[in-house]
């Protein structure tokens, strides 16, 4: 009770105070009244620039903010696959010095820079798909240009799409001609602790047209592996981006033609 008596008196003392400024302008004289105006006008506008300037202040130090968290995550993300690769059970890097030229190396971009393009590989890498719809599996091929680490996608004669790709090291990926014959979701090597997600097969379950290295579950993709997309980088298999191998899982058909050179 005691509370809602305090408000009732703070709005009696506003209405006081309000009745006082009241007859105050009603006996002040007109040069007064437009001073007070011009006053109170130029105290409204210092507060509303105040206000503004805070605000544009606290969203450009939240986005610097937000990207330098990104940064770190990346940095503390790719440090762990490191470790992971170097066989570091605490997933510690020793040797920061080593990370740096790696980081640098694989990742292309050095530790204090911009990170907009860190997630190239998640993304569409020939721009706008085409619509293959009405198009005949015989009339459907796929390329695979090894030297310029390109996949193509033909029809009707014609190259209706190209990807970012990485082969095989040292030439592992297979030569030759061959057809699209099974797919599934997402797989995980136990051997060698990687998996990938959208595989389409083209020699059995052997080698495959995959998205970007994973671990264990479907989506946990390895920003370092990602990275490295556009240069040889598996063990035989196609890599493409996740949204290629996503569109390729959904749209190349079983029976579509494979040739590799």
């Amino acid at each position: 009770m005691q509370f809602i008596r305090n408000i009732m008196n703070d709005i009696k003392k506003c209405i006081r105070i309000a009745a006082k400024m009241r007859n105050w302008w009603r006996r002040s004289s007109k040069a007064a009244r437009i001073t007070s105006s011009v006053l109170l006008a130029s105290l409204l506008i210092a507060w509303l620039c105040f206000i503004i300037f805070e605000t544009v202040n606290m969203v450009s130090y939240s986005s610097r903010y937000s990207a330098k968290l990104q940064n770190s995550v990346l940095i503390q993300r790719e440090k762990n696959a490191y470790s992971d690769n170097l066989g570091n059970k605490d997933n510690e890097v020793a040797d920061n010095k080593s990370f740096e030229k790696y980081f640098d190396k694989y990742c292309k971009q050095k530790l204090d820079k911009s990170t907009v393009n860190h997630v190239f590989w998640k993304h569409p890498t020939g721009g706008e798909y085409p619509n293959l719809s009405g198009v005949k599996v015989s009339d459907l091929k796929v390329n695979v240009d090894l030297k310029k680490q390109r996949v193509h996608i033909l029809a009707n004669g014609k190259t209706v799409y190209t990807m970012i790709m990485s082969s095989g090291m040292g030439d592992s990926t297979p030569h030759g001609d061959y057809h699209i014959n099974m797919r599934g979701k997402h797989f995980f090597n136990h051997e060698e602790k990687v998996g990938a997600d959208y595989w389409v097969g083209f020699i059995g379950g052997e080698y495959l047209f995959h998205s970007v290295p994973t671990r264990y579950n479907f989506g946990e993709y390895i920003p370092s592996e990602g990275m490295k997309l556009g240069k040889p980088a598996s063990h035989g298999c196609v890599r493409l981006s996740v949204a290629d191998a996503k569109w390729f899982y959904k749209n190349i058909p079983d029976g579509t033609a494979v040739h590799i050179r």
